[in-house]
């Protein structure tokens, strides 16, 4: 088991703790960005995390170089980074999101999903946040930078 470096404290306490979903992408910074601008105005904890399916983050002979830029700023940014390896990328974010009490996400638009369908993306979400308690904003950066992001807000008590 692996101890988080960082002391988070108990889902009681009302602090906001935001939540980025990033890839091995440079375009990733966009996210980072919008976490930590929502982080900022809330006075809260910025996270960031990367899943790679598999056993290792170094799938590809960029990815290292990658990984390095991001961290390099998003902890310009603030931000505590998290990288995890699991073959089930979905549940290791849900988890992640319960186990850290996290209250909001950003995550980027999903590849087939338009960023003004609502039911679309919340479907998508609900993927994610199958194993939250609780309620948790997800903030939807769209692909395109001139649209507006989407904000849906979820009620996670699923049985």
């Amino acid at each position: 088991m692996i101890k988080e470096a960082v002391d988070i404290k108990g889902k009681d306490d009302n602090t906001e703790r935001v939540l980025v979903c990033i890839t091995s992408q440079a375009n990733s910074e966009r996210l980072i960005d919008m976490a930590a601008e929502t982080a900022d105005m809330l006075n809260g904890e910025l996270h960031i995390l990367h899943v790679q399916r598999g056993d290792s983050i170094f799938n590809n002979s960029d990815t290292p170089r990658i990984i390095n830029e991001l961290c390099q700023y998003g902890g310009k940014k603030g931000g505590s980074i998290h990288f995890y390896c699991d073959e089930d990328i979905a549940e290791c974010i849900g988890k992640f999101v319960f186990e850290k009490h996290i209250t909001r996400i950003v995550i980027g638009q999903p590849p087939k999903c338009d960023i003004n369908d609502t039911e679309g993306l919340k479907n998508a979400a609900n993927k994610v946040l199958r194993c939250v308690r609780g309620n948790v904003e997800v903030i939807v950066v769209p692909r395109s930078q001139t649209e507006k992001c989407a904000h849906i807000c979820l009620k996670t008590d699923f049985n």
